[in-house]
């Protein structure tokens, strides 16, 4: 399998001043298809990494970050953020990446199933069967005359999943995914994103603290590892 993610040597700093602590990546590879949990102790630094993966956040150092576009081939992300090039880097984020937050984000405004279409229609992509499909996966079809809030909790995250795969992304990042759901809620929805990156062949990486689910099929475990000068993320 192709690599869509290559990094060395790649970190951010945060924090003000004698406060402030690095999140650095020593080396990480991501194959097409493959899925990597990552996991450490709330605020070492788990949510600084997916905004550098997923090129919102500017890396203060960084050797090697190489993106594989399905368009353009292998893309030197490293020399975007040199040349400040928001439009280049804006661009991948929207066509291959997609997201699903931790509170799903859902516009209370709009329906199920215009929510879903959001990211497609961002991307200039018409209606396609591929939305019926990953919302049959998810089991969410019956709700797509709805609003956000005629859903549970565990019913919303699982439409923000279907939104942020809607535009068929190379890579699905999501930040802790089932930290606001019951045991069984989160069992179902971890269950149904695993199946979905083997159904679409996407990657993903998805962020959780929960021990429990840290050793689940043939994902990838990353850890954080704090040390003095703050937190290393590696296999």
């Amino acid at each position: 399998m192709s690599c869509i993610l290559e990094l060395e040597q790649v970190s951010c700093r945060r924090g003000e001043q004698d406060r402030s602590f690095d999140v650095s990546i020593p080396s990480f590879t991501l194959a097409s298809g493959e899925l990597a949990i990552m996991s450490g102790p709330s605020g070492c630094g788990k949510s600084t990494v997916l905004e550098m993966l997923g090129l919102v956040l500017q890396p203060h150092r960084i050797g090697r970050f190489i993106w594989q576009s399905d368009s353009d081939g292998a893309v030197n992300i490293a020399r975007l953020w040199e040349r400040n090039d928001d439009r280049g880097l804006s661009s991948i984020r929207a066509r291959e990446i997609g997201f699903v937050l931790q509170s799903g984000g859902l516009l209370p405004y709009l329906t199920v199933a215009e929510n879903i279409m959001i990211s497609r229609r961002i991307s200039g992509l018409p209606c396609s069967g591929y939305v019926n499909e990953i919302s049959e996966v998810l089991n969410i079809v019956p709700f797509m005359a709805r609003k956000p809030h005629q859903l549970s909790i565990g019913e919303r995250q699982r439409v923000s999943i279907a939104r942020a795969m809607a535009h068929q992304p190379r890579l699905v990042l999501a930040d802790e995914p089932t930290s606001a759901l019951d045991p069984n809620a989160a069992d179902a929805v971890f269950s149904l994103m695993m199946k979905l990156v083997a159904v679409t062949g996407c990657s993903a990486i998805i962020v959780t603290h929960d021990q429990q689910r840290m050793n689940l099929g043939s994902a990838r475990i990353v850890t954080a590892t704090i040390t003095e000068s703050g937190t290393e993320f590696s296999e």
